[in-house]
């Protein structure tokens, strides 16, 4: 099954959505301003398809390039094909992974400073893309500071 790729936009066959839960990682109380004790800044959420259902995925890494491969490996690892990460950041934003429940199979990843202000980004970025998302389509991922 093909995926297409449009600015934050993925295009995968699935049935139904199950949501990934989510860990933050701590930060080192007497460090100074700004420094994280596991060197983990960036996070991630992206999307696969598992027994025909659109499922959701977090992962963190030190940047973003790692924190996408991160998202697409424990996805892979979940048993899930068209695995891909759909909005990652190193900011002090949520991102979200939404989904269609519909049978369209289009996911989009958000950012913003809330859950539902990610969501609401999500809707902006698969517009751009020219693609529509179902209005129901709920949140298979997201990952918050």
């Amino acid at each position: 099954m093909p995926i297409l790729r449009a600015v934050s936009a993925v295009l995968v066959a699935a049935a139904g959505v199950v949501t990934a839960t989510v860990c933050s990682a701590p930060v080192w109380a007497g460090g100074p301003g700004g420094m994280v004790e596991t060197g983990v800044v960036s996070r991630a959420v992206g999307s696969g398809v598992r027994d025909g259902m659109l499922v959701g995925f977090s992962a963190s890494g030190p940047t973003n390039e790692a924190a996408s491969a991160a998202v697409i490996a424990v996805c892979q690892n979940a048993g899930a094909e068209q695995c891909s990460s759909d909005e990652v950041t190193n900011d002090v934003f949520c991102v979200v992974s939404v989904g269609a429940d519909n049978g369209s199979g289009i996911v989009s990843g958000g950012a913003g400073p809330t859950v539902e202000a990610a969501r609401d980004d999500a809707f902006r970025n698969v517009g751009r893309a020219n693609l529509t998302l179902d209005p129901n389509a709920r949140v298979l991922a997201s990952s918050c500071p």
